[in-house]
């Protein structure tokens, strides 16, 4: 019988691990696509190009260098709100590194996410004409799986878990 009290009772604390992750990355969601319309869409930051302004780099021409430039500070924004709620929240009760190496984990570990973000936004919406809400959108899910491992199996590993 206590076997299955404890079997249960992880399970559920999974369970729970993963609605908070799922909380926090919905918040992460938010900050991100407020922070891009600020950047993008108001004249908050009237020093960065024009919408639509192309420019190349390296072999590579973009198609909007402000909605690149301000798909990845949002995105950098939302990952330092994601790191306090999942350190402070989601993974309070896991294996406790020092904080600049947890920050520095997660920011690293976290890297694919915005990279399969940005490279989705800046190529839905101006290749497509897909709504820049909709592509950061689509992004955003596609980024939630890989962070998810590298959060839950690196960065806050379980105790007892193997490395």
């Amino acid at each position: 019988m206590a076997y299955l009290r404890e079997h249960i009772r992880s399970r559920a604390a999974g369970y729970t691990t993963l609605l908070k992750f799922l909380v926090v990355g919905t918040i992460g969601f938010f900050v991100n696509q407020f922070f891009l319309f600020l950047l993008y869409d108001t004249p908050v930051v009237w020093f960065l190009p024009k919408a639509e302004s192309q420019a190349d780099i390296l072999f590579v021409t973009v198609g909007d260098m402000r909605l690149l430039i301000a798909s990845i500070v949002a995105v950098e924004i939302s990952i330092v709100s994601n790191f306090l709620f999942h350190d402070r929240w989601t993974f309070r009760d896991r294996q406790k590194k020092p904080l600049p190496i947890r920050f520095a984990q997660f920011n690293l570990t976290s890297f694919g996410s915005p990279v399969i973000s940005v490279a989705t936004i800046n190529v839905l919406t101006p290749s497509f004409g897909i709504h820049y809400f909709i592509s950061n959108s689509i992004g955003i899910v596609l980024g939630m799986s890989w962070n998810w491992i590298w959060n839950t199996q690196f960065v806050w590993r379980s105790r007892g878990q193997p490395a």
